[in-house]
């Protein structure tokens, strides 16, 4: 685990380098993709303590972790508090004991609960609470139960996800040999809608398809991601875009950090956008947002009316009642917002 830390840091050097002279400024750091909590506190101190030295924040940056209820204890959420972390990510997934079972989660109700009052304790304002709902025999009352629950912790954010069975998964196994059967799709819908309904009430903002966020607490860093802004991306399977460049890194942390640490690099693959690919790729991006698509914003990017380039997919998204226009932007309707596939595969 040691050199995997070593090649992340390494690869953290290059990058600020890099970053420095392109003369690009970082307004985010996002530790996760896993679990990066579960770390031995040595380890995760040395981690967090290399990347900020090589991106060194300022007073506005976010620094959002990651983490597992299972894996958090007070020392290790004091001691990043006090770094400069700004923002906890928390996946709690449901508050109900016998669906994490069923999602193969090693962590109770109880060690979510704790986790988050220590959250608070060490001194954190800015909490985000990861949910999953369409769980197999997961009933609307659980759902609307574990929500009621989440708000009474009062998170500056909530991300909410419709379960995907991915193949190769426990869970995916259970499904296949017929142990587990697949939540309806119909509840699964009205699981979503009542969420949106039941989030917005209480004062959040639906600003993206699974995301909602009390007013100023929108997640900057995903942020740049669906307005296509440039990123960087640090360790095994990440994805880096810069200069119109998308590129992703060796999967195998073993194969990956021999590359790194022998060689200064690991990149897999590489693939440079063409015009085209840049503005379907924007359009598609800023549609999972609530803000849509600004007409104005897109002709000054690309200098071209987006509807001279995709007026075809324009036209098939309003007309089945996907997309519609409002004050200048293009942006799902409330129904399109669970068939956002079928309207941006259009863009494509």
């Amino acid at each position: 685990m040691k050199r995997y830390i070593d090649a992340i840091l390494l690869e953290a050097r290059i990058q600020s380098e890099n970053l420095k002279k392109q003369q690009m400024r970082m307004s985010s750091v996002y530790i996760g993709g896993g679990t990066p909590t579960c770390l031995p506190y040595n380890l995760l101190r040395t981690m967090l303590t290399g990347i900020l030295e090589s991106f060194p924040p300022d007073i506005n940056t976010e620094i959002t972790i990651e983490s597992n209820p299972g894996t958090i204890d007070y020392k290790n959420l004091k001691y990043l508090r006090d770094s400069g972390v700004t923002r906890l990510s928390i996946g709690i997934q449901s508050l109900k004991d016998d669906l994490l079972l069923r999602l193969h989660r090693t962590h109770s109700v109880s060690d979510s609960l704790n986790a988050f009052s220590i959250a608070r304790d060490v001194g954190f304002t800015n909490i985000n609470v990861d949910l999953i709902y369409g769980i197999p025999d997961q009933t609307m009352k659980d759902w609307q139960e574990t929500l009621d629950a989440v708000l009474k912790l009062a998170p500056e954010h909530i991300s909410a996800y419709g379960l995907m069975i991915e193949e190769g998964t426990p869970l995916w196994s259970s499904v296949n040999s017929g142990l587990e059967i697949p939540c309806n799709e119909d509840l699964q819908t009205d699981m979503y809608y009542f969420t949106k309904d039941r989030l917005e009430a209480e004062g959040y903002r639906h600003y993206e398809i699974s995301n909602f966020a009390l007013p100023g607490y929108e997640c900057r860093h995903n942020m740049v991601y669906w307005q296509l802004q440039p990123y960087i991306g640090l360790g095994a399977g990440a994805h880096s875009y810069i200069n119109n460049v998308r590129r992703s890194n060796l999967l195998d942390p073993l194969i990956y950090s021999d590359s790194i640490l022998n060689s200064g690099g690991a990149v897999q693959e590489r693939e440079r956008f063409s015009k085209a690919d840049e503005m379907s790729t924007a359009v598609i991006m800023q549609l999972r947002t609530a803000q849509g698509v600004e007409e104005e914003e897109f002709k000054k990017r690309f200098g071209i009316a987006m509807y001279g380039v995709f007026s075809d997919a324009i036209e098939k998204g309003t007309a089945r009642k996907l997309l519609e226009w409002n004050k200048g932007r293009l942006r799902l309707t409330r129904y399109g917002l669970m068939l956002s596939n079928e309207a941006m595969k259009e863009f494509l």
